[in-house]
């Protein structure tokens, strides 16, 4: 599994140096990607079901929302590779008491080659642990990748604006 990890890594290093819509030629010349608009789009679709299932507490769902080797890595607790250990950490969240999660990308880059993009962007949490109400503010970066011709998440990773506990 670390094998598949460093990859990972490195392309998301290198997505952040792409040009969104555009794709470069050995010369050096640009040029518009004519899919590169509905890519993101795509993934956008992606995230307002993820959203949706987010609301309908569906943490199944939600880690079909994922690549078979997939992970979440949430704030403060172990990661979550795979279907399974996906469902279980979204299933743990979801049920916090008074759990309530939204997100939007900020920004959204799609490879030259399309089959993988980097989605950065912020999310706002509500929770109530003990009946008292708490404010969250964070950031997070997916990975996604095309497989299938469909946008899965292969790696989730977010956390808190908030300064840590005594800091």
């Amino acid at each position: 599994m670390a094998n598949r990890a460093l990859p990972l890594l490195i392309a998301a290093l290198a997505l952040t140096a792409c040009q969104p819509g555009a794709k470069r030629t050995s010369d050096g010349d640009t040029s518009a990607r004519s899919d590169t608009a509905a890519d993101e789009q795509a993934i956008r679709g992606t995230v307002d079901r993820w959203l949706q299932l987010v609301k309908a507490k569906d943490a199944a769902s939600i880690a079909q929302l994922y690549t078979e080797d997939g992970a979440v890595m949430p704030a403060n607790g172990p990661i979550g590779k795979g279907p399974a250990a996906i469902q279980k950490t979204w299933a743990s969240m979801l049920q916090t008491p008074g759990f309530d999660l939204t997100f939007a990308p900020e920004q959204i880059i799609v490879s030259q080659s399309g089959d993988m993009a980097l989605d950065r962007g912020t999310y706002q949490l509500t929770v109530a642990p003990g009946g008292k109400t708490q404010h969250d503010t964070g950031k997070y970066v997916v990975v996604w990748r095309k497989v299938g011709g469909t946008w899965k998440a292969a790696a989730d990773i977010f956390n808190s604006d908030l300064p840590t506990a005594g800091g």
